[in-house]
């Protein structure tokens, strides 16, 4: 659902055995890079502008847009941008370009636990 906006490119949900969902986003870095420009945001590396609050919060409320119509358990509660793409060098896509839900899950630990301190 959220793959339709166009500053989203990918997204793994996170809801198994947890309290709420959480996502991981990888942004579609050229528009928001422009976007970041347009709005006079300095960054030096994909890693700065996902953790830039403006793009985070840009992006929560384009989120939170798309999700009006679902059930309060079936919105996303948190995310986190990630600055690279999900790949099948990492492990993360299968070669026809599905998510490995098992192997991101464990690559994101850290960033997922975190979500949901």
């Amino acid at each position: 659902m959220l793959l339709v906006d166009k500053y989203i490119d990918q997204v793994a949900v996170v809801a198994d055995q947890r309290q709420y969902a959480s996502a991981l986003v990888v942004p579609e870095f050229r528009l928001v890079e422009e976007w970041a420009s347009d709005h006079g945001l300095h960054f030096a590396s994909r890693e700065e502008l996902c953790q830039h609050p403006a793009v985070h919060e840009m992006l929560k409320e384009r989120i939170d847009t798309l999700q009006q119509r679902l059930s309060g358990y079936e919105q996303i509660k948190r995310f986190t941008l990630i600055p690279h793409h999900f790949s099948m060098e990492s492990g993360e896509l299968t070669n026809t370009l599905k998510m490995k839900r098992s192997v991101i899950s464990k690559n994101y630990k850290d960033v997922i636990d975190k979500m949901y301190e």
